[in-house]
């Protein structure tokens, strides 16, 4: 599991301290500490949170609230993996993770207060049932001990905007 948050040593040993303040850079990092986790679940090279923010800085893909997401999908591109930024509805969740992880964008911890979007996790599978039940990986510090959820509890943070990614080779999401 990867955490957004960055470590003082890997901001140190990276050269994250060029970039200014870790913690104001961490928390707009789960885009890029998400993408990290689909590197590792590809069997790529993953760079560091830090490595992946300096990436960031240079291709301009950072936005003062986090990564867009037609950068994240174009710096998983340059690093081995065809990835999209799209509109998938919640309705074709689940068949696109029969054949590989997304990275969508729902408000942290899921309220179904009626708040969409904004923080990105990695949706990796699902338990199918009536009300399916989504397994993700969060880089929050909410998603440390938390790693499934309802789709019905999904659905309402779930802004329909997803990276989605080549089909992962090991059939396993």
């Amino acid at each position: 599991m990867c955490r957004q948050l960055i470590t003082p040593k890997e901001w140190e040993l990276q050269g994250g301290w060029a970039l200014g303040n870790r913690i104001e850079w961490s928390n707009r990092a789960c885009g890029l500490a998400s993408l990290r986790m689909i590197l590792i679940a590809y069997g790529r090279t993953a760079p560091t949170v830090t490595e992946l923010l300096k990436l960031a800085v240079k291709h301009e893909v950072l936005t003062p609230r986090g990564a867009l997401h037609a950068g994240v999908a174009t710096l998983a591109t340059d690093l081995g993996i065809p990835a999209t930024a799209e509109p998938v509805p919640v309705e074709d969740l689940l068949a696109r993770l029969n054949e590989a992880p997304l990275i969508v964008s729902a408000t942290e911890q899921f309220p179904d207060d009626g708040r969409r979007g904004g923080h990105l996790v990695v949706l990796r599978g699902y338990e199918a049932g009536p009300d399916p039940v989504i397994h993700f990986r969060d880089p929050s510090a909410w998603g440390q001990t938390h790693d499934c959820i309802p789709l019905s509890r999904l659905a309402p943070s779930y802004t329909g905007r997803a990276i989605t990614f080549a089909p992962l080779n090991s059939g396993e999401s």
